[in-house]
Protein backbone atom coordinates (compact mmCIF):
# COMPACT_ATOMS: atom_id res chain seq x y z
CA UNK A 1 0.00 0.00 0.00
CA UNK A 2 1.06 3.46 -0.89
CA UNK A 3 1.84 6.12 1.65
CA UNK A 4 -1.18 8.13 -0.45
CA UNK A 5 -3.30 5.29 0.46
CA UNK A 6 -2.75 5.22 4.13
CA UNK A 7 -3.84 8.32 4.45
CA UNK A 8 -6.20 8.46 2.79
CA UNK A 9 -7.67 5.44 4.43
CA UNK A 10 -7.03 7.13 7.79
CA UNK A 11 -8.76 10.13 6.57
CA UNK A 12 -11.94 7.95 5.85
CA UNK A 13 -11.48 6.59 9.52
CA UNK A 14 -11.60 10.15 11.21
CA UNK A 15 -14.64 11.49 8.53
CA UNK A 16 -16.31 8.51 9.84
CA UNK A 17 -15.70 9.51 13.56
CA UNK A 18 -16.12 12.98 13.02
CA UNK A 19 -19.57 12.15 10.97
CA UNK A 20 -21.31 10.14 13.97
CA UNK A 21 -20.51 12.56 16.41
CA UNK A 22 -21.89 15.00 14.93
CA UNK A 23 -25.04 12.62 14.25
CA UNK A 24 -24.88 12.03 17.87
CA UNK A 25 -25.10 15.47 18.30
CA UNK A 26 -22.09 15.58 20.77
CA UNK A 27 -20.69 19.23 21.60
CA UNK A 28 -18.11 20.35 19.32
CA UNK A 29 -15.29 19.83 21.50
CA UNK A 30 -14.78 16.67 21.76
CA UNK A 31 -14.78 15.91 17.99
CA UNK A 32 -12.54 18.96 17.27
CA UNK A 33 -9.44 17.61 17.53
CA UNK A 34 -10.30 14.82 15.08
CA UNK A 35 -11.57 17.38 12.68
CA UNK A 36 -8.40 19.47 12.55
CA UNK A 37 -6.40 15.96 12.43
CA UNK A 38 -8.43 15.02 9.39
CA UNK A 39 -7.66 18.34 7.62
CA UNK A 40 -4.22 18.22 8.37
CA UNK A 41 -3.71 14.44 6.69
CA UNK A 42 -5.51 16.44 3.75
CA UNK A 43 -3.33 18.74 3.32
CA UNK A 44 -0.24 16.22 3.91
CA UNK A 45 -2.42 13.78 1.16
CA UNK A 46 -1.94 16.83 -1.50
CA UNK A 47 1.85 16.94 -0.98
CA UNK A 48 2.20 13.06 -0.69
CA UNK A 49 -0.14 12.68 -4.04
CA UNK A 50 -0.41 16.42 -5.66
CA UNK A 51 -4.43 15.77 -5.39
CA UNK A 52 -6.83 16.65 -3.44
CA UNK A 53 -8.79 14.71 -1.46
CA UNK A 54 -12.12 13.42 -2.63
CA UNK A 55 -13.67 11.74 -5.56
CA UNK A 56 -12.75 13.51 -8.85
CA UNK A 57 -14.74 16.38 -9.91
CA UNK A 58 -17.41 16.00 -12.86
CA UNK A 59 -16.40 18.64 -15.58
CA UNK A 60 -19.15 21.34 -16.07
CA UNK A 61 -20.46 21.54 -19.22
CA UNK A 62 -19.42 25.13 -20.53
CA UNK A 63 -22.45 27.42 -21.70
CA UNK A 64 -19.68 28.73 -24.55
CA UNK A 65 -20.16 24.94 -26.52
CA UNK A 66 -23.96 25.20 -25.57
CA UNK A 67 -23.85 28.58 -27.76
CA UNK A 68 -21.21 27.04 -30.59
CA UNK A 69 -24.22 24.67 -30.89
CA UNK A 70 -26.40 25.45 -33.41
CA UNK A 71 -30.36 25.35 -33.07
CA UNK A 72 -32.04 22.51 -32.74
CA UNK A 73 -33.85 21.54 -35.88
CA UNK A 74 -37.16 22.08 -33.45
CA UNK A 75 -36.01 25.56 -32.69
CA UNK A 76 -34.73 25.97 -36.32
CA UNK A 77 -38.00 24.63 -37.48
CA UNK A 78 -40.04 27.06 -35.69
CA UNK A 79 -38.52 30.40 -36.65
CA UNK A 80 -38.78 29.18 -40.19
CA UNK A 81 -42.56 29.08 -39.75
CA UNK A 82 -42.61 32.25 -37.62
CA UNK A 83 -40.95 34.04 -40.93
CA UNK A 84 -42.80 32.96 -43.14
CA UNK A 85 -46.15 33.76 -41.35
CA UNK A 86 -44.60 36.97 -41.18
CA UNK A 87 -43.71 37.35 -44.61
CA UNK A 88 -47.31 35.60 -45.17
CA UNK A 89 -48.93 38.65 -43.29
CA UNK A 90 -47.00 41.27 -44.53
CA UNK A 91 -47.62 39.77 -48.03
CA UNK A 92 -51.28 40.48 -47.37
CA UNK A 93 -51.41 43.86 -45.97
CA UNK A 94 -49.58 45.21 -48.97
CA UNK A 95 -52.45 43.15 -51.33
CA UNK A 96 -55.27 44.93 -49.33
CA UNK A 97 -53.52 48.18 -49.11
CA UNK A 98 -53.31 47.62 -53.46
CA UNK A 99 -56.91 47.06 -53.44
CA UNK A 100 -57.91 49.56 -51.26
CA UNK A 101 -56.28 52.33 -53.34
CA UNK A 102 -57.76 50.88 -56.60
CA UNK A 103 -60.91 50.83 -55.37
CA UNK A 104 -60.50 54.65 -54.06
CA UNK A 105 -59.31 55.38 -57.62
CA UNK A 106 -62.28 53.44 -59.38
CA UNK A 107 -64.84 55.61 -57.05
CA UNK A 108 -62.79 58.72 -57.55
CA UNK A 109 -63.00 57.98 -61.26
CA UNK A 110 -66.48 57.79 -61.31
CA UNK A 111 -67.23 60.62 -59.80
CA UNK A 112 -65.39 62.65 -61.95
CA UNK A 113 -67.22 61.18 -64.49
CA UNK A 114 -64.24 59.62 -66.35
CA UNK A 115 -66.03 56.76 -69.44
CA UNK A 116 -69.13 58.56 -68.94
CA UNK A 117 -70.92 60.41 -71.93
CA UNK A 118 -73.66 62.60 -69.86
CA UNK A 119 -71.14 64.39 -67.00
CA UNK A 120 -67.43 64.29 -65.92
CA UNK A 121 -64.18 66.80 -66.25
CA UNK A 122 -63.83 68.29 -69.76
CA UNK A 123 -60.53 68.28 -72.06
CA UNK A 124 -58.65 71.52 -72.04
CA UNK A 125 -60.35 73.38 -74.54
CA UNK A 126 -57.23 74.42 -77.23
CA UNK A 127 -59.75 76.03 -80.05
CA UNK A 128 -58.35 73.36 -82.21
CA UNK A 129 -61.82 71.85 -83.43
CA UNK A 130 -64.54 73.58 -84.69
CA UNK A 131 -67.85 71.89 -83.13
CA UNK A 132 -71.46 72.40 -84.44
CA UNK A 133 -72.75 72.94 -81.00
CA UNK A 134 -74.71 75.91 -79.81
CA UNK A 135 -74.95 77.63 -76.96
CA UNK A 136 -77.80 79.70 -74.98
CA UNK A 137 -76.73 82.16 -73.58
CA UNK A 138 -78.02 82.31 -69.43
CA UNK A 139 -79.15 86.05 -70.57
CA UNK A 140 -81.09 84.68 -73.71
CA UNK A 141 -82.69 81.73 -70.99
CA UNK A 142 -86.95 83.18 -71.55
CA UNK A 143 -90.45 81.94 -70.77
CA UNK A 144 -90.36 80.76 -74.43
CA UNK A 145 -87.66 78.34 -74.76
CA UNK A 146 -89.79 76.18 -72.06
CA UNK A 147 -89.73 72.48 -72.48
CA UNK A 148 -86.58 72.81 -75.09
CA UNK A 149 -83.28 71.48 -74.38
CA UNK A 150 -80.47 74.02 -74.44
CA UNK A 151 -76.53 74.17 -73.73
CA UNK A 152 -75.24 76.55 -71.81
CA UNK A 153 -71.53 77.66 -70.16
CA UNK A 154 -71.05 79.69 -66.96
CA UNK A 155 -69.64 79.74 -64.21
CA UNK A 156 -70.61 77.70 -60.87
CA UNK A 157 -71.75 79.99 -57.98
CA UNK A 158 -73.29 77.67 -55.40
CA UNK A 159 -73.89 73.96 -56.17
CA UNK A 160 -75.24 71.46 -53.48
CA UNK A 161 -76.63 68.24 -52.21
CA UNK A 162 -80.42 67.61 -51.40
CA UNK A 163 -81.44 64.40 -50.81
CA UNK A 164 -81.04 62.45 -54.42
CA UNK A 165 -80.67 65.92 -55.93
CA UNK A 166 -78.30 68.85 -56.70
CA UNK A 167 -79.03 72.42 -56.85
CA UNK A 168 -76.56 74.33 -59.15
CA UNK A 169 -76.84 77.95 -59.40
CA UNK A 170 -74.92 79.05 -62.76
CA UNK A 171 -73.83 83.19 -63.33
CA UNK A 172 -72.64 84.72 -66.13
CA UNK A 173 -72.24 88.27 -66.59
CA UNK A 174 -74.81 90.01 -64.52
CA UNK A 175 -77.31 86.55 -65.23
CA UNK A 176 -78.09 83.89 -63.45
CA UNK A 177 -80.40 80.30 -63.81
CA UNK A 178 -80.70 77.45 -61.34
CA UNK A 179 -80.28 73.87 -62.38
CA UNK A 180 -81.79 71.19 -60.80
CA UNK A 181 -80.56 67.33 -61.11
CA UNK A 182 -81.95 63.81 -59.90
CA UNK A 183 -81.34 60.31 -59.49
CA UNK A 184 -83.17 58.53 -62.73
CA UNK A 185 -82.25 55.99 -65.19
CA UNK A 186 -80.76 58.72 -67.54
CA UNK A 187 -78.87 60.09 -64.08
CA UNK A 188 -76.51 58.35 -61.74
CA UNK A 189 -75.49 58.80 -58.22
CA UNK A 190 -71.92 59.62 -59.03
CA UNK A 191 -73.58 62.38 -61.25
CA UNK A 192 -75.52 63.42 -58.70
CA UNK A 193 -72.64 63.71 -56.71
CA UNK A 194 -70.01 65.48 -59.30
CA UNK A 195 -72.33 68.44 -59.62
CA UNK A 196 -72.77 68.92 -55.88
CA UNK A 197 -69.29 68.66 -55.49
CA UNK A 198 -67.97 71.09 -58.24
CA UNK A 199 -65.84 73.93 -57.25
CA UNK A 200 -67.12 77.56 -57.31
CA UNK A 201 -66.15 79.85 -60.34
CA UNK A 202 -65.97 76.26 -62.11
CA UNK A 203 -66.86 76.93 -65.66
CA UNK A 204 -69.26 74.37 -66.87
CA UNK A 205 -71.04 73.66 -69.87
CA UNK A 206 -74.72 72.16 -69.08
CA UNK A 207 -77.18 70.14 -71.60
CA UNK A 208 -80.59 70.36 -70.03
CA UNK A 209 -84.21 71.12 -70.64
CA UNK A 210 -85.81 74.49 -69.88
CA UNK A 211 -88.23 74.46 -67.22
CA UNK A 212 -90.52 77.82 -65.82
Amino acid sequence: MSEGEEIGNQIKELAAVVAAAKADKKPIEEWKPTLDEMLALKTKYKEVTGNDYGPPKKEKKKAQNQEQQGPSEKNKAKKEAKAKAKAEKEAKKIRQRAEREQREKEKAARLAGVGQDNFGDAPLVCSKEVTDKVWTGIADLKPVLAGQTVLVRGHVQTSRLVGKGAFILLRSSLFSVQGVCFESKEISNAMVKYIAGLPSESVVDVTAVVSV
